[in-house]
């Protein structure tokens, strides 16, 4: 699902709103860029919809890792017998979500000692935990952060002019002359930059470029 709307992108191109001849080019721009973003950054974004299952696999006998679990009250169920049967549901005194300052939630911890009556939980490494609620990276108002917007924007614009460059040369006619497209967009990079996720393809170009700028004499040659 896109992170805007058509007509923000008709007015990022200057195409007048009674226009509507190029929308679904419009809109498979902007569901492409939404699938980058969600790659780039490791995650998705906005925590409206419905619930999603997704299976988890336990790190530590206590520790499951999340990422960005919306539902304070999710249906945990546990791979007990190795054959995805999930045939073990988990009440909720068995385990806690953390951080306690969440959601979002990014781990499932079990509780060694749970109330009294209630059976004790220990997970095995790579155990499979499924984990049924809703997910999303969602800002203090519960939406979509506005950096995740604009960068949405940026890309559906350039991939739907990107047709009318398709060996990567735009012509400037005004220099008589012709542009590289480059292969990043550094406006789209810093956006996303904060949102990325640890272990994400966002977070280890953001640490590579960190270190290049740390680099003396810079990381590289230009020509002039």
């Amino acid at each position: 699902m896109a992170y805007a709307l058509v007509e923000e992108l008709r007015q990022v191109l200057d195409i007048p709103p009674e226009d509507t001849s190029n929308d679904v080019d419009l809109q498979r721009a902007l569901d492409a860029g939404a699938q980058w973003i969600d790659w780039f950054t490791g995650r998705s974004f906005g925590a409206a919809g419905a619930a999603q299952a997704k299976t988890w696999a336990a790190t530590t006998y206590d520790v499951v890792p999340l990422v960005d679990l919306q539902d304070a009250a999710p249906l945990v169920e546990v791979d007990t017998d190795g054959d995805r049967t999930f045939a073990t549901a988990l009440v909720p005194a068995q385990y806690q979500l953390e951080p306690l300052s969440g959601p979002p939630f990014d781990t499932l911890r079990a509780w060694s000692t749970p109330p009294t009556g209630t059976d004790p939980v220990c997970f095995e490494p790579g155990q499979l935990v499924k984990v049924t609620g809703v997910y999303g990276y969602a800002d203090a108002r519960g939406r979509t952060p506005a950096s995740v917007s604009e960068a949405n924007l940026l890309l559906g614009a350039r991939w739907y002019k990107r047709r009318e460059a398709p060996f990567q040369l735009v012509q400037q006619p005004e220099l008589d002359a012709y542009a590289r497209v480059g292969a990043q967009d550094t406006d789209v990079l810093q956006l996303l930059f904060p949102l990325s996720r640890p272990g994400s393809p966002g977070a280890a170009l953001a640490a590579s470029q960190l270190a290049d700028a740390g680099t003396p004499y810079g990381a590289a040659w230009v020509m002039v």
